[in-house]
């Protein structure tokens, strides 16, 4: 199912905005000022959505495994490095 995952562009941007826009009218309603923490909101351009950062690890695991598999392959024999002997 992860294979295949493509992201819209602009997917869930207009609910997002809208959350945003809600925490940022209740933080300027609030009595104390100092108070105030901001929360990125995902799905925003610029902030990657969960599902993207899974895909993403997902990615870069099978990346890292490809080199792990290499390096087990080539642990047995030695590479000739072009030096004469």
């Amino acid at each position: 199912m992860a294979e295949d995952y493509e992201p819209k562009i602009g997917a869930g941007h207009l609910a997002a905005m809208g959350r945003a826009g809600l925490k940022e009218l209740s933080q300027a309603l609030q009595a104390f000022p100092d108070s105030i923490r901001t929360v990125e909101e995902p799905g925003l351009v610029g902030n990657l959505t969960p599902q993207e950062i899974v895909h993403g690890k997902q990615e870069l695991d099978k990346m890292l495994d490809g080199y792990a598999n290499r390096g087990v392959q080539d642990q047995g024999r030695e590479l000739d490095r072009g030096v004469e002997r």
